[in-house]
C-alpha cells in the first residue's frame, strides 16, 4: 500500500496519527542526516486531548508546558536538554527521533525569528535541523483537516459549527473509535456526540484496560451510568463483580454480547495495551477448549515452536521440510489470532514463509543451460530467496532469530548451494556475455528517459518492489539481464551504464576497476560522471529531478541503500527491505512526477544471504593479488584449485571465484562477488508515467430516482464505465455495482444501503483499466 494513502488504512484516528508523525520522521540514510526532532504545532491546542493517549504508543513525545518529567512535559530549555539526550532521568528510547508538541503554538510564531517569545526561542532553530509535521500546503493539521484531508482520513464531515465543536468535544473517543465506523457517511454533530454517551462496548473495554484510573477519571455520574448499561446490555455488574470476572466472560465469550465485545477488541486491540494482562490473570482453571482469546496460550505454542525450529538443524533437508509443514498444520491458525495482529506471534508468521521456502525447494533448481536456468529461476525460484527474507524480517529476538537460522540453513542452505554449483558448471559450457556485451543489449537511456542506478538490487527484491508499485498503480515492465563476472560494483556498475561500449582493461588488478577506453586511465567516480555528462547524459544527485523538459532529455541518478546495509547488518538487512523498496519507489514517483517520461532501474549484481553465515574454505593470500569474500585477483603466473571466469572487461584475465556458495573470508551472513544465480541474474525495470488516454469523455447529466442514479455521458467509446465511490481514486470505497455506458451513453447505477442516502459521492467513469476519466460530486438519493 501507499505511504501516501496509509493513514486512510489505519484502524483509529489514533493510529493514524502516530503513522502520519512515523512519516514525517521518513529521510534517506544514504545521504541525510536524521531529523533532530519533528515540531508538531497547534495554534489553537485542538489536539492537547489526544496526547495522553498518544504517548502511550510513542514513548518519545514531548510536549512545551510546565515542568513535569514525569509527564515527559517541560519548558523550552528543558525540551532541548531531553532531545541532545542531557538528561538522564529522562533518557529517549535509541535510534528514534523525538516528537515535540507545541499546544498554543502556530508554525508561524517560530518563523517569526526575532519576534518569537522568549520562552519559544530555543525550539526555532529546530525548524532547520529537525523537521515539521505539517499538511502538504505547509499549514497547521486541525483536527478537522486530518479528518476530511485525502493525507489523512478522508472522511466527509460537515462543515458547520456545530459539528466542528462536537468533533472536538468528543475527539478523546472519536480517537479509538474504528474507522471503519466512520466511513460511508457524512459525519454531522451527532454522530460525534453519540461517540460520548452511546457507546458501552467502547466504555467496557476502556475500563477494562485500566480500571483504576478509567474509574477515577470518570467520576460518579458516569460511573453509575456505566454500570447501569453494562447490567442491562452484558448482565454484569462491574461495581459488584469487578474487572476480572468482566475479563473471564470476555475471554469465554459464552454469550452473543460478549463475543461481539471480543470482536470490537479484536479489531483495535493495539489501543488497549493494558487487556492481555487482565485476561492472564482472569483465566479460569478449568480446561480450555477455545485457546484464542488467552495470551498465555499463544505464548505457550510459539515456545514450542521455538523449540521445534530448532531441532530442525540436525535434521535431513527432506525431512525438515516434512517437519515444517506439520508445524505449519498445528500453528498456522494463529496467524489468525489477535495475538499476531500485536505482534506476539513472530514466529507463527515466519512460519508461513519457511512453508513457501520448504515447498520451493523441495526440487532442485535446474535447466540445461544458463539461459533455461534464468527462466525457472525467473518464474518461480526467486521466491526461495524471498520466502527467507521474509522469515528472517518477521523475528526481532535473538532467540527467534536463532530457531529461524536453524530452519533456514537445514533446507535453503543445501538447496542453494547446490543450484550454484550447476550453475558454475553450465558456464563452463555455454558462453557468458563477453565484455563488450554481445550477447546482451548495452544499457542506454531513450530521450525521455531517467536510469536510476540502485546498487545491490536483487531480483527477488526487485520482484516485491514491482508488487508495490502495482499497488501505488504504477505501470512496470520487468525484464533480467546478466551480470558482469565478479560480481563487485567496481566491475558491474560501468556493465550497465551507458558507458559500457567506451571502457576495457588490461589487468583486473586489485580492485576489479575497468579503464576509460581513450586513455587508459581507471574509471573513478569523477571520470564516469564526466564521460556520462560528454554523452549527453544530466547527471544528479539523490534529491534532484533534474530537467527532463529539455529537448531529448537523458538522466543518470544513483539511489539505495541495498549493498552498504547488507555489508553493515549482515542478515538483519532482511528487516528493513521494505524500507528501502519505499524509499525507491519514492524516489521512482518524484522523477516521474517531475516529468520524466520513463525511469529505467539498473543495478550491478546480486548478492546470498544465509543466517549464522556461508561456509568459508581456505585460498593462500601469496597465490592472489587480492581476496575479496567470494572472487579474488590471481597472482601472475600462480596456478588456484578453484574455479575461475574471465575479467568481464577481459576474458583472457581470469579471476578465482569460490565453488558453491562458499566464501574465502569467515564469518559472512551478506557476501558477493561469486558465481550463482542470485549474484549474477539482475533486474532491469522501466516505470511508465501515467498518461492520461485519449478517449474524449464528459458527464452530461446525473438524475437521482430514490437510490437509482441514472447517467448520461458524452463519451466516443462504449468501453467506459461508471461507478459511485467515496473516494474518488478508490475502487474499494465503491458504494454500487460499476457498469458499462451502453451505445447511446446512459447508464443505470443502484445504490441498495438505504443509510448511504444523503451522503456525498463521487461518479467517476473509468477507462477498461480502471484510470479514472472523468469524476463530478453527486449525493445519494438527489439534492433536498
Amino acid at each position: 500500500m501507499s505511504n501516501r494513502t496509509s493513514e486512510m488504512s489505519a484502524n483509529t484516528l489514533l493510529e493514524a496519527v502516530r503513522r502520519s508523525l512515523l512519516r514525517a520522521a521518513r529521510y534517506d540514510p544514504g545521504t541525510l542526516v536524521p531529523p533532530a526532532a519533528i515540531l508538531w504545532t497547534d495554534a489553537d491546542g485542538q489536539w492537547q486531548p489526544l496526547v495522553s493517549q498518544l504517548r502511550h504508543l510513542m514513548p518519545e513525545l514531548l510536549t512545551l508546558g510546565d515542568y513535569n518529567p514525569g509527564e515527559k512535559t517541560g519548558p523550552a530549555v528543558w525540551l532541548r536538554c531531553v532531545i541532545e539526550r542531557m538528561l538522564p532521568e529522562l533518557e529517549l528510547p535509541e535510534n528514534v527521533i523525538p516528537i515535540i508538541y507545541l499546544p498554543n503554538v502556530g508554525r508561524q510564531i517560530l518563523r517569526a525569528g526575532e519576534e518569537c517569545p522568549n520562552g519559544l526561542k530555543p525550539l526555532v532553530e529546530l525548524q532547520y535541523r529537525g523537521t515539521v509535521w505539517t499538511q502538504r500546503n505547509g499549514k497547521d493539521w486541525t483536527v478537522e483537516a486530518f479528518l476530511v484531508s485525502e493525507e489523512g482520513l478522508g472522511l466527509d464531515v460537515a462543515k458547520d459549527k456545530q459539528t466542528r465543536q462536537a468533533m472536538l468535544r468528543a475527539l478523546p473517543q472519536l480517537a479509538i473509535t474504528p474507522v471503519s465506523r466512520l466511513r460511508g457517511k457524512r459525519l454531522e454533530s451527532e454522530d460525534f456526540d453519540k461517540l460520548i454517551v452511546a457507546d458501552t462496548s467502547r466504555d467496557l473495554l476502556l475500563w477494562l484496560n485500566d480500571p483504576v484510573q478509567v474509574r477515577e477519571k470518570w467520576g460518579n455520574e458516569k460511573w453509575e451510568a456505566f454500570c447501569s448499561r453494562c447490567k442491562a446490555e452484558y448482565g454484569f455488574d462491574p461495581e459488584g463483580e469487578g474487572e476480572l470476572v468482566a475479563a473471564e466472560k470476555l475471554g469465554l465469550r459464552e454469550k452473543e454480547e460478549w463475543k461481539a465485545l471480543w470482536e470490537r477488541y479484536a479489531e483495535s486491540a493495539a489501543i488497549y495495551p493494558g487487556i492481555p494482562e487482565i485476561l492472564r490473570r482472569a483465566k479460569p482453571a478449568r480446561l480450555i477448549f477455545d485457546r484464542e482469546p488467552w495470551p498465555d496460550e499463544n505464548e505457550k505454542d510459539e515456545n514450542l515452536l521455538r523449540r521445534s525450529l530448532l531441532e530442525l538443524e540436525g535434521l535431513s533437508p527432506a525431512a525438515a521440510r516434512q517437519k515444517i509443514e506439520e508445524l505449519e498444520e498445528k500453528h498456522g491458525m494463529r496467524r489468525e489470532w489477535v495475538w499476531a495482529r500485536l505482534g506476539q506471534s513472530p514466529l507463527a508468521e515466519a512460519l508461513k514463509h519457511l512453508v513457501t521456502l520448504a515447498r520451493r525447494t523441495s526440487q532442485g533448481l535446474g535447466g540445461g543451460s544458463p539461459k533455461a536456468m534464468a527462466d525457472l529461476y525467473t518464474e518461480s525460484g526467486y521466491l526461495a530467496d524471498d520466502a527467507v527474507l521474509r522469515a528472517i524480517g518477521s523475528v526481532k529476538s535473538a532467540d527467534d532469530a536463532r530457531a529461524i537460522q536453524a530452519a533456514v540453513r537445514s533446507i535453503y542452505l543445501p538447496w542453494l548451494d547446490d543450484a550454484a554449483r550447476h550453475y558454475q558448471d553450465l558456464i563452463t559450457t555455454f558462453p557468458f556475455p563477453d565484455a563488450i556485451g554481445k550477447d546482451q543489449a548495452l544499457v542506454a537511456a531513450d530521450p525521455g528517459q531517467c536510469l536510476l542506478f540502485v546498487d545491490g538490487l536483487r531480483f527477488d527484491i526487485a520482484r516485491r518492489m514491482v508488487a508495490m508499485a502495482e499497488e501505488r498503480q504504477l505501470q512496470v515492465n520487468v525484464d533480467w539481464r546478466w551480470a558482469g563476472l565478479p560480481t563487485v560494483t567496481a566491475t558491474c556498475k560501468p556493465a550497465v551504464s551507458p558507458l559500457a561500449g567506451k571502457l576495457s582493461g588490461d589487468l583486473p588488478g586489485d580492485e576489479f576497476v575497468p579503464e576509460v577506453g581513450e586513455t587508459n586511465l581507471p574509471l573513478t567516480t569523477d571520470r564516469f560522471r564526466k564521460l556520462l555528462a560528454e554523452a549527453g547524459y544530466q547527471v544528479f544527485n539523490s534529491f534532484e529531478t533534474g530537467h527532463p523538459g529539455e529537448r531529448g532529455a537523458r538522466g543518470w541518478t544513483e539511489f539505495g541503500e541495498f549493498d552498504r546495509l547488507g555489508h553493515t547488518l549482515q542478515s538483519r538487512l532482511a528487516a528493513r527491505i521494505d524500507e528501502q523498496l519505499e524509499l525507491v519507489l519514492e524516489r521512482v514517483q518524484d522523477l516521474l512526477e517531475a516529468g520524466w517520461k520513463q525511469v529505467r532501474i539498473v543495478t550491478d549484481h546480486g548478492w546470498l544471504l544465509v543466517p549464522g553465515g556461508l561456509p568459508a574454505m581456505k585460498l593462500p593470500k601469496y597465490l592472489t593479488e587480492s581476496r575479496w569474500t567470494r572472487c579474488a585477483a590471481i597472482r601472475q603466473g600462480t596456478c588456484v584449485d578453484v574455479p575461475t571466469a574471465g575479467w568481464y572487461w577481459n576474458a583472457c584475465q581470469y579471476f578465482a571465484f569460490a565453488p558453491g556458495v562458499y566464501c574465502f573470508v569467515k564469518g559472512n551472513e551478506y557476501a558477493h562477488g561469486g558465481v550463482s544465480l542470485q549474484e549474477c541474474l539482475i533486474p532491469d525495470l522501466t516505470f511508465n508515467s501515467f498518461e492520461l488516454p485519449s478517449v474524449a469523455v464528459s458527464i452530461r447529466e446525473i438524475q437521482w430516482l430514490g437510490m437509482r442514479c441514472r447517467v448520461a455521458v458524452d463519451a466516443v467509446s462504449s468501453e467506459v464505465m461508471a461507478d459511485l465511490r467515496t473516494k474518488p481514486n478508490d475502487p474499494n470505497s465503491s458504494i454500487t455495482t460499476p457498469k458499462q455506458i451502453d451505445s447511446t451513453g446512459r447508464v443505470g447505477l443502484l445504490v441498495a444501503d438505504d443509510s448511504l442516502e444523503g451522503t456525498t459521492v463521487s461518479l467517476v467513469l473509468l477507462d477498461p483499466s480502471g484510470r479514472v476519466l472523468a469524476k463530478q460530486a453527486t449525493t445519494v438519493g438527489g439534492e433536498d
